[in-house]
Formats: C-alpha cells, sequence, structure tokens
C-alpha cells in the first residue's frame, strides 16, 4: 500500500510540474484559433512616403456555420528573440522610432470600423488606411493589424495578447530617404567533427540598419578536392530582420555513409536594393562510425599478429644437467676372482 501510494504521489507531482511548465500559449486556445478564423496576406511589406496616406486591404475569412463577430486592433511589433517571433506592444509601453500603430485606422465603406461580422463560409475585407506625417523618419516602421472575439478593454494588458493568441496581419512599412542598410553573420556555426549525419548548420545575422532586411542564400559544401557535393538554402522563407535585431536561420545536410575526409562549408548569401554580399566559411572533418571500426579491428589484428610473432621469435633455453662427481662417502666394492 505504501508504494501504490507514492507511486499517486509521484504522478500528481509531474502533472503539476507540466501545467506549470507549460507556455502560456500552449495552455489557453484563442477563440479565433478555435473557430478557424483566417487572415490574409500574413505579411504586408509596401513603402509609404512622408505626408502620403495609403489603403491596405486585409481579409477575414470565417469557415464556421456561425456568424463571427471580430474586434480589429493595431499594435507595434519588434522581435526580441533568434527566432523571428514577433512580440506585440503599444506605444504607452515602448515608444520606439520604428512604431507604426498610430499611422493606422480601420474603416469599411468609407466610414470608421469598430468591429465586423462575417457570416459563415463568408469573407470580408477590411480597409486599412496608412497616413505617414509630413515628419516620419526614414526607414522601417512595423505594425500588426490583429483581431479578436472579445472587444477592446480599458487599460488592457498588451501583454495578453501573446496568451489569447489573436490573429492578424503583419504591416511593413518603409519610408524611403537615408536609408541605412546593415547586415552581417556575426555566428556560422557548423560541426567540427561528425561520425554519422545529419550535419547542421546555423547562420546568426545581425541587422544593424534603420530598415528590414531580408538574407537569403546558399550553403555549398565542397569535398577535400573541391567538388560541390551540396547546396543548401538559406532563408528560404524569405523572413525578415528587424532593425535592431538577429535573427537565426538554419540548415541542414544529411548525407550517406560513404562521406569521410574534409570538407568546406562557404555561407554566400545576399541582401538589400542595391544588392550587398556576405560571405562566411567553415572547414569540418567526417569521420564515419564504419572507418573507426575498421581501424579498431586492425589494430587489434596487428596487435595479435605481433603477439604471436614475438612468440615464435622468442629464443629456446636449453636446461643441461651437469656430471655429478661420484659420492666420496660410499664404499668401494672390490671384486675378488
Amino acid at each position: 500500500m505504501r508504494g501504490w501510494r507514492f507511486i499517486k504521489v509521484l504522478l500528481a507531482g509531474l502533472l503539476l510540474v507540466g501545467t506549470v511548465s507549460s507556455p502560456p500559449a500552449l495552455a489557453q486556445q484563442s477563440n479565433t484559433a478555435r473557430l478557424g478564423i483566417t487572415v490574409s496576406p500574413v505579411i504586408d511589406e509596401f513603402e509609404i512616403k512622408p505626408g502620403e496616406t495609403k489603403i491596405r486591404q486585409v481579409k477575414v475569412t470565417n469557415p464556421v456555420q456561425q456568424v463571427v463577430t471580430l474586434y480589429p486592433k493595431v499594435l507595434n511589433f519588434t522581435t526580441d528573440n533568434e527566432n523571428g517571433q514577433p512580440s506585440f506592444y503599444n506605444l504607452n509601453e515602448k515608444n520606439t522610432r520604428y512604431a507604426l500603430s498610430d499611422w493606422i485606422s480601420f474603416t469599411k465603406n468609407g466610414q470608421p470600423l469598430n468591429f465586423i461580422r462575417v457570416a459563415p463560409n463568408e469573407n470580408e475585407v477590411v480597409d486599412v488606411t496608412i497616413k505617414a506625417p509630413d515628419d516620419a523618419e526614414p526607414g522601417g516602421h512595423y505594425g500588426a493589424v490583429l483581431f479578436s472575439t472579445e472587444p477592446p478593454k480599458v487599460n488592457e494588458d498588451v501583454s495578453q495578447v501573446s496568451v489569447v493568441g489573436l490573429i492578424g496581419s503583419l504591416m511593413l512599412a518603409t519610408v524611403p530617404g537615408d536609408l541605412h542598410q546593415n547586415t552581417i553573420i556575426e555566428e556560422f556555426d557548423a560541426p567540427t567533427v561528425l561520425i554519422d549525419g545529419p550535419a547542421n548548420f546555423s547562420l546568426l545575422f545581425n541587422n544593424t540598419g534603420n530598415i528590414h532586411s531580408k538574407p537569403q542564400g546558399e550553403i555549398k559544401i565542397r569535398n577535400w578536392s573541391g567538388a560541390l557535393v551540396s547546396a543548401l538554402k538559406v532563408n528560404e522563407g524569405g523572413g525578415n530582420i528587424l532593425p535592431e535585431s538577429k535573427r537565426r536561420f538554419n540548415s541542414t545536410w544529411t548525407f550517406d555513409w560513404k562521406r569521410l575526409g574534409k570538407y568546406t562549408a562557404t555561407a554566400v548569401a545576399s541582401y538589400g536594393n542595391p544588392e550587398q554580399e556576405l560571405t562566411s566559411v567553415r572547414t569540418f572533418i567526417i569521420i564515419p562510425i564504419w572507418l573507426m571500426v575498421a581501424v579498431g579491428v586492425l589494430i587489434l589484428l596487428l596487435i595479435g599478429w605481433l603477439l604471436r610473432r614475438r612468440g615464435r621469435n622468442k629464443p629456446q633455453v636449453k636446461t643441461v644437467i651437469p656430471d655429478l662427481p661420484p659420492d666420496p662417502k660410499q664404499p668401494r666394492r672390490i671384486i675378488m676372482r
């Protein structure tokens, strides 16, 4: 009974740890996600001049058999990790030169929009009006048009956005002028020695400019003779790196058991307009398991052969028994004839 009681306590403890350690975004699913509401485009990139007004359109689709009421809102976003995941904020939380939210308003058929109702299996188009101020600072400005099934609350804590999981469209606006494009490869992580595959490569880009960049290219892998054996895509999905942020892109090379020796990985990526090129090189060695096993077997065979040879060539020691003198105490026998 004591053992069973201990097992129940252990299971309860594991369940509690699992609950506490679950990320908030996974612990609570949004109404919009459960309903399957979709928004397009997911990312909208455009240019807007100081003093100019542009209207961008966002389409909201309702695939379920009920009318859905959605409330639009706009927040700014940045990225505070190397995975490129957006982190939302409003101007009350952070005042930044890259904010876009105070330029945006919502309209429908020319009228201000506070909410939309989307019929079953239908879609609604929302006009997003962006009005840049006359003194808009050149560079990138970033905002997110989000939709929720709950009306906005007074003094709403924007940090709950990641928990509620609002769906929306990310807007990347570029104000022309004095643009600084400056992206570098800060890290190129590659294996040093491999005994089996795959080979994992990681490029960390650092954007120190004032406009988002989209570096794309390849990692070319060559063997010891310089022959090209593989070319891996870098940022094939076209992910952006926001100003004053970093982003990591991973690539994997799966090779067969016959690969061995020294290899060179050359990362070549380009970005910007005019196009700028970035390059970084790493070398690594592949020593497959089968080669290590074969070498080990050969070493054991060589040791065994040497031991046998040493035993065969070892000089033989002969035992010599010396002639002993007669025992002086033994009486001499006289034979009478």
